[in-house]
């Protein structure tokens, strides 16, 4: 089949392996500047990097404030908070192994990433062909490109030869098998031949190898790989400007309620050539086994985590293994959120931890296992999330399995909202600092209102800035400014928000971008 036919939208099903993609960036020491790894600072001398941006494509931090705890919460009266799942697209599944070196299986633990000129989308991906194989036999990264993130080709690299042939879409020209991609854009980077970062699981050696790219598919091998050697095959890694470091989730194992599982670990580092022993940070709990027998149990089987707005959100990939003998290799796969302040310390959801993407049917290609890609993409007020499906559970034979790559949307911000009902409600925020500008909201009242007043330090209401003065929010917009009689101008000194809602949903605020929490 050409590979630069469109990929066809198929029914087929997509199994996950225990790979998973990974990526890094820079070496040296972090500059006092900019905060970025010295060997990455751009030289403003030349006038091409001056032209070149220094956001990193894919970038999804910013000022806007999510209400997934309750760190913004000083008091809330009448509010619930409701967790919102991805609602998966209709004409699932868009990428389908439909090449004869893919055998039955693709799916997608790798990156997705805006093309560089804004014009479309890239996805690094992975294949699973043979299990009973060894080195790229087994386990391959493949590339895709798609206009419009529905239609996707599979370019010839001419990379890799398969059969005699490098008319493929396969990545990385070493022996061994490499999965588990993640990519990741520094344009800061001085050096044109690194201005991508990708690091990945070579499952042959058991271990991550860090590489270089001009391109993200072109790659050169950094010196003295593996570069991590304690983690196991799944593995997901990012750069976190809040910090100024790279960031790697990998698996671990480790004993919880007398049984092995498998748990979320943590490295960082300012340098991807050289990573330190990661260490457990995740491990399942007793809530997890609430569905369980005593011979039963389950595994946090990876996390796709990556900073978001002005803190930090992770996929978890929850494994309930239901096989009785040694509660390690059946069972599905599905997604939940987890959040963090500073991407250590995790929340889990509250109640019954609903799934944020969750199987598909009985009968559908995603019925047993679902995984993610890194991280979204935000385009234009939707975030567009990219995984995969299977219609087999984890464990079961491959030859059983069909494996495919489908999309899933959500509103900007939409994870959490705090909602109101028919009876009149409102949230007050703690005290923040450092506020500026407008106050931008994310919120839905069709059918109902959202109003606004403001606070001083001391809890008193500002005159003019009450909530008579605000006018009423209605109707459903991601980005709406608040206006008080005509005023949008925060006024000076610290400050608390009050939302006064009715049959509304509240999900997100910008007030400032140098807003301080307490």
């Amino acid at each position: 089949m050409a590979s630069r036919m469109p990929i066809g939208l198929c029914c087929v099903c997509l199994a996950v392996m225990a790979c998973s993609d990974s990526a890094t960036v820079s070496d040296s020491g972090i500059d006092d500047e900019d905060g970025r790894p010295m060997s990455e600072q751009a030289d403003t001398d030349g006038a091409a990097d001056e032209d070149r941006p220094l956001e990193p494509l894919g970038d999804l931090t910013g000022a806007w404030q999510l209400f997934v705890d309750d760190r913004l919460i000083l008091e809330r009266v009448g509010i619930t908070r409701r967790y919102h799942a991805f609602e998966k697209y209709a004409g699932n599944p868009l990428i389908v192994a439909d090449e004869p070196w893919e055998g039955k299986m693709v799916y997608v633990f790798g990156s997705v990433l805006p093309e560089e000129d804004g014009t479309g989308f890239r996805m690094w991906y992975n294949d699973y062909p043979n299990m009973t194989q060894s080195g790229d036999e087994r386990y391959r990264t493949l590339y895709a490109t798609s206009q419009d993130g529905m239609q996707w080709l599979k370019p010839d690299l001419g990379i890799r030869s398969w059969q005699g042939s490098t008319a493929n879409n396969i990545l990385f020209p070493r022996a061994e098998g490499s999965c588990l991609a993640s990519v990741i854009h520094t344009p800061w980077d001085p050096d044109p031949q690194r201005r991508y970062k990708v690091l990945n699981y070579v499952q042959d050696s058991k271990s991550y190898f860090a590489a270089w790219s001009p391109d993200g598919i072109h790659m050169s091998d950094v010196p003295g790989n593996p570069v991590l050697s304690l983690g196991i095959d799944v593995g997901q890694f990012t750069w976190d400007p809040h910090t100024q470091r790279y960031l790697g989730y990998v698996k671990l194992r480790q004993e919880v309620d007398g049984k092995e599982r498998r748990c979320v670990a943590l490295t960082t580092t300012t340098d991807i050539t050289s990573w330190p022993d990661p260490e457990i940070i995740l491990t399942p709990d007793g809530f997890d086994d609430r569905w369980a027998n005593p011979n039963q149990c389950t595994h946090l089987y990876g996390m796709s985590a990556f900073p978001y707005e002005s803190m930090y959100l992770g996929f978890l990939w929850i494994f309930r293994a239901t096989d009785e003998d040694d509660c390690n290799h059946e069972g599905p796969v599905f997604v939940e959120l987890v959040s963090s302040r500073d991407g250590v310390a995790w929340k889990r959801e509250e109640g019954d931890r609903p799934p944020l993407v969750d199987l598909g049917p009985p009968g559908a290609w995603d019925d047993s296992q679902v995984y993610t890609a890194r991280k979204p993409l935000l385009v234009g007020d939707e975030l567009w999330l990219y995984y995969g499906g299977c219609d087999e559970e984890h464990g079961v034979n491959l030859e059983e399995k069909d494996c495919s790559i489908g999309l899933a949307k959500l509103r900007k911000d939409g994870f959490v909202s705090l909602d109101a009902g028919e009876s009149p409600a409102q949230i007050t925020t703690p005290t923040l600092s450092q506020t500026g500008g407008s106050l931008h909201v994310n919120y839905s009242a069709t059918g109902g209102h959202l109003e606004v007043e403001l606070l001083d330090g001391d809890g008193q209401v500002i005159p003019q800035y009450d909530r008579v003065a605000c006018d009423p929010l209605t109707g459903d917009e991601v980005d709406r400014i608040v206006a008080w009689g005509g005023r949008t101008a925060l006024p000076a000194g610290p400050l608390r928000l009050r939302f006064i809602m009715q049959n509304a949903s509240l999900y997100s605020f910008m007030a400032g971008k140098d807003l301080a929490l307490p």
